[in-house]
């Protein structure tokens, strides 16, 4: 029985033509073979996978082949190729730099540069694996010998990280640099070998593989060999999830929701689901760069797809993911999982530090750095731009009677109160006809249609149910708009329509209430969902100035009201955890 080899050495390419995605190496040095133009030294570099040493062996057995094709291809069954497929020929010598780095080493190499080749006009090629690994001594004893060597000798730099090599190696080669292999042509490549094996591969499963092989052959080959094995000769999506542990896209998709709604407990509850599956968390996290990169380049650049190497659906799921987030937060969670992938590499417990990035991508309130508060500013700003384009069906009208008499508590007679001006809408309307719009909140005005009629609404029912409302109020419209809401007492209740005083000695606060359609439109909102109804509000002025409004919010609910969590309509515990934003905890 044959002895198995894995599949990244049985189809290891033999010819220039069978190198996959990298043309612009391989036609390269195929002409210059042809022409008799090969240089004395090589600098391979590129990532790992892409065919590096494989490129160097196929262009001794180009350089030593006595029965070569016209187009510069090996014939690969002469005796020296076979000899250099199987390892075992004299005239090629592949060292690893990462074990011979020392000045020993390279003196052994000069030594051996200058006895001839095996076979008279024959080419001794030295392949030099990991170059960068070399110690400076060990590339400086060899600068000369690689300037100048003996005609029948030539050498082939590989690395992964050119960088590293003196600026005196790099410039004495003729570098070509291997290219990460698109996906595209990685997944052609594994359908060929799939075919070859006999394998049920389908076009999906070999994508995600080739996502994740980071554009290289073997580790490609590697992961498909994997997968196949854990199911039985299939390669489908389902088993290179179980092989890789991966999250799957549904889980980013949760996981960008949780964010636009700013729900913590979405987010927590997926990575619990992602530890209790088995996921690989560090995978996840890393995974989750990926995407986050992809909304950041959908949001940026027009021309995605020249951009990225990805499939024309992939490229459209971002799409449509980037339209949740505002570019600002995409930019904070690409740093929150940067910092968390760099603390996963140094050991600490994978679990705790995945949940709190996941709270700090879903709260940015629990962050206090200046990504975290540009998100929240966005969020405010998007919240309001979506309340101005939401239909109004709420309307505020303002009423101001006559002068009262004037009051003894005043030195001074005050000047009777200009009427409010109608303001002009687009349709044409006076402003006291004219729906207003919110600016700071979710589509309240649609939150405020979707409540019931009210029915046998009562003056004591909206004074009872008033500082729980005002406190709502005050949290949600701030504190400068609370400033003038505080100002107003309920006066009147008509039907569903609910009247608010105002002092006649504030004419601006009047005014200003009058025309604030974002406070109006939460005020609505408020008082709608506390009263249990959707309610209409109506401003007038009063008739004597008030020191103290009548619900100062300041003031707790009085202690019948706590004790009965149906009384006005307010559950208190609901109400706590509102103004302190916590959550109930049994």
């Amino acid at each position: 029985m044959p002895e198995y080899r894995a599949l990244y050495r049985k189809y290891r390419p033999q010819g220039f033509s069978e190198i996959v995605g990298q043309n612009h190496v391989t036609e390269t040095l195929a002409r210059e073979v042809v022409a008799d133009k090969v240089a004395h030294a090589y600098l391979f570099a590129g990532p790992r996978g892409t065919g590096k040493t494989t490129t160097a062996r196929i262009l001794a057995k180009a350089l030593n082949c006595p029965d070569r094709r016209a187009d510069g291809e090996p014939c690969n069954v002469c005796v020296s190729c076979i000899g250099i497929t199987e390892g075992s020929s004299m005239d090629v010598i592949e060292l690893d730099a990462a074990s011979h780095n020392k000045v020993e080493d390279v003196r052994d190499i000069r030594a051996n540069v200058g006895t001839v080749a095996s076979v008279g006009g024959a080419r001794r090629v030295y392949i030099l694996d990991e170059a960068h690994m070399l110690s400076r001594a060990a590339a400086n004893a060899l600068l000369k010998t690689l300037e100048e060597p003996p005609e029948h000798a030539h050498f082939v730099l590989a690395t992964t990280e050119p960088y590293k090599l003196p600026d005196t190696i790099r410039s004495r080669t003729q570098r070509f640099d291997f290219h990460p292999i698109g996906s595209d042509v990685l997944v052609r490549h594994l359908q060929q070998v799939a075919a070859a094996e006999g394998l049920k591969a389908s076009h999906e499963g070999l994508a995600l593989i080739a996502r994740h092989a980071s554009g290289s052959a073997r580790d490609a080959l590697g992961l498909m060999e994997q997968v196949a094995a854990l199911g039985a000769g299939k390669v489908e999506p389902a088993g290179v999830a179980r092989a890789l542990g991966l999250a799957g896209d549904d889980a980013f998709v949760r996981l960008i929701d949780a964010i636009a709604t700013t729900d913590a407990v979405a987010g927590l509850t997926l990575v619990a689901n992602l530890a209790s599956s088995g996921a690989d968390l560090r995978r996840f996290v890393a995974d989750g760069l990926d995407t986050f990169r992809g909304l950041f380049l959908a949001q940026y650049a027009p021309n995605l797809a020249e951009i990225v190497d990805e499939s024309a659906e992939r490229l459209q799921e971002w799409r449509d993911l980037a339209k949740r987030l505002q570019p600002s937060e995409v930019l904070r969670c690409i740093d929150r999982l940067a910092l968390a992938l760099a603390d996963l590499r140094e050991g600490r417990e994978e679990r705790l530090v995945v949940e709190l990035t996941v709270l700090q991508m879903c709260r940015p309130e629990t962050a206090q750095d200046v990504a975290a508060l540009t998100a929240r500013v966005d969020r405010l700003e998007e919240r309001l731009r979506r309340v101005q384009a939401a239909p109004s069906v709420v309307a505020a009208t303002v009423e101001t009677p006559e002068p009262a008499a004037v009051t003894p508590l005043r030195s001074a007679t005050p000047e009777k109160p200009t009427p409010t001006p109608a303001r002009a809408t687009p349709a044409g309307r006076s402003h006291s006809e004219a729906p207003f719009e919110s600016a700071a909140a979710p589509p309240l005005a649609v939150v405020a249609a979707a409540l019931p009629p009210i029915e046998g609404l009562t003056l004591e029912a909206v004074q009872t149910a008033w500082p729980a409302a005002v406190a709502r109020i005050r949290e949600e419209a701030g504190m400068r708009r609370f400033a003038l809401f505080r100002e107003a007492r309920p006066a009147e209740v008509t039907g569903a329509t609910i009247v608010l005083e105002v002092a006649e000695n504030l004419p601006f606060h009047l005014a200003q209430l009058s025309e604030d359609d974002a406070l109006n439109a939460t005020a609505v909102r408020v008082l709608g969902e506390v009263l249990g109804g959707a309610v209409r509000l109506v401003y007038r002025g009063g008739s004597a100035p008030v020191a103290v409004p009548l619900a100062d919010p300041l003031r707790a609910p009085d202690q019948e009201t706590l004790s009965d969590p149906t009384a006005g309509g307010v559950d208190p515990a609901a109400l706590m955890a509102d103004l302190l934003d916590g959550e109930v905890v049994e």
